[in-house]
């Protein structure tokens, strides 16, 4: 049983001494969090969309697939900045994956950098840089390109993919057949 003093004795000390710890409590978080930037770094006045999934289609038949771990819009919002992406095109079965990118709004050019590594059927690729230009539906490598199979290598200085099934590689070819 509560007496009327305990009361008196809580009202007097426990109520502040509770305010007092609750404000200590949320000023030493906002000390310690103070000036540190969240995760995804999006920067003022920018915005950040995670995992994503983007299926295109073209007269009702899926063409292509991009599953996107994050994306960081520009300002003006004409392309963001692209992380941890994974195309895959239906027709042919080719999948693409890279480590960052930047997709432009303004003409629907994508770009995927650092290491692009890309898998069709039969055959494996790398290239430090992948363009894709949606007016020709083509996939340009304009830093290099080495493509391996069942008893091949092939490497370049170019080279592209059109309509996801031909590629071809251009600048300093070399084959090694075994």
């Amino acid at each position: 049983m509560v007496t009327m003093r305990e009361i008196h004795i809580f009202k007097r000390y426990g109520i502040p001494s509770l305010l007092t710890a609750a404000a200590v409590l949320i000023v030493s978080v906002w000390i310690t969090t103070k000036g540190a930037t969240p995760p995804y770094s999006a920067g003022q006045g920018r915005s950040v969309m995670k995992d994503i999934e983007v299926t295109y289609y073209r007269e009702e038949q899926p063409e292509w697939r991009a599953e996107i771990k994050e994306a960081l819009f520009l300002q003006d919002e004409t392309g963001s900045e692209i992380r941890d992406v994974d195309i895959y095109y239906f027709k042919s079965g080719l999948s693409l994956n890279s480590k960052r990118g930047f997709y432009d709004m303004t003409d629907g050019r994508l770009r995927l950098d650092g290491t692009v590594n890309g898998r069709g059927k039969g055959f494996v690729f790398t290239s430090p840089e992948l363009l894709y230009i949606p007016s020709e539906d083509m996939l340009t490598a304009p830093r290099g390109l080495v493509i391996k199979g069942d008893g091949y290598t092939i490497s370049g200085r170019n080279g592209r993919i059109k309509d996801s099934q031909i590629m071809e590689v251009t600048g300093d070819v070399r084959a090694v057949f075994y």
